[in-house]
């Protein structure tokens, strides 16, 4: 397919969640028998470029993905950042610290936490709603005494626990449930 037309495609499957992105298709300098997808959005500047790519891989149609996009490298950018800025997480190291990263949660009652900020038990403040860029989760660990610099590996071993979950912390404290801990009054 036509560069040009993946182009256009792809912006009239991302547009109407993103009004402003702009989306660039061109040659990959890496191997240049591959499109690169570059996706410029200012909303972008808060999220980690794995989420990125998942709110936007969930907008392209799995058909039209997997016959026009299997080959192509992707760069979600906020405005002003360049392919070489990003960070992505370690899978190895990911998987290596997930035990002890959920240990430090748990006695942290960073779920505990979330719970009284999605459904508070007291009924006098409003519940929260879940967006999904864990913003109340990125608060709780703040309030908990956790590093700015300590929060990618945190929220990446959320983001790797299960992305079918699509990320939100709300649920990965359901799952917490199988390992004793209570019931969220959110569920």
């Amino acid at each position: 397919m036509d560069l040009r037309q993946l182009e256009t495609d792809i912006l009239g499957f991302v547009r109407r969640a993103y009004p402003k992105i702009e989306v660039r298709v061109e040659p990959w300098p890496a191997d240049p028998k591959r499109p690169a997808v570059y996706f410029t959005e200012a909303q972008f500047a808060t999220l980690y470029p794995a989420q990125r790519y998942h709110y936007l891989r969930h907008l392209i149609p799995a058909d039209y993905s997997d016959r026009h996009l299997t080959e192509s490298e992707w760069f979600e950018l906020a405005p002003g950042e360049h392919p070489e800025d990003l960070e992505y997480p370690d899978a190895e190291l990911i998987a290596d610290i997930t035990p002890d990263v959920m240990r430090c949660l748990a006695g942290a009652n960073v779920f505990a936490a979330l719970d009284d900020v999605l459904c508070p038990a007291d009924g006098l403040r409003p519940r929260q709603q879940c967006h999904g860029d864990y913003r109340h989760a990125r608060a709780a660990l703040l309030a908990r005494g956790f590093r700015e610099d300590e929060l990618f590996d945190v929220l990446h071993v959320l983001m790797a626990r299960e992305p079918a979950r699509q990320w939100s912390p709300d649920l990965e404290a359901a799952e917490a449930l199988g390992s004793g801990f209570p019931l969220p009054r959110w569920l």
